[in-house]
């Protein structure tokens, strides 16, 4: 079950990387080039990280898994508190896409 703290519209669907996205890593980082906009994302450590996960459409539910399985201390209801945060980003920036 998903955390009640991650915002309605997140629960459905899968989220992917949009293809109008150029990614280039610098050191731990990653910036996000997104050549329609030619707008530019820069992307801390974890944010890179799961940014690395949407290589393959996921759903939050699988997201959130992936986070308290990297990090078991993490309570779920802040991993579905702080993937709602980041994936609010990555869509007002048009990073991420979601799927029906």
């Amino acid at each position: 079950m998903l955390p009640s703290r991650l915002p309605e519209g997140h629960a459905e669907g899968r989220f992917s990387r949009s293809p109008e996205v150029e990614a280039s890593s610098v050191g731990d980082r990653v910036v996000l080039y997104h050549r329609t906009t030619r707008s530019a994302l820069v992307l801390n450590p974890m944010a890179t990280w799961l940014w690395e996960l949407l290589g393959v459409p996921r759903t939050a539910s699988d997201l959130v898994a992936e986070i308290r399985r990297a990090f078991p201390t993490v309570t779920e209801e802040r991993a579905g508190a702080d993937l709602a945060a980041l994936l609010d980003e990555f869509l007002r920036h048009g990073v991420a896409a979601r799927e029906a």
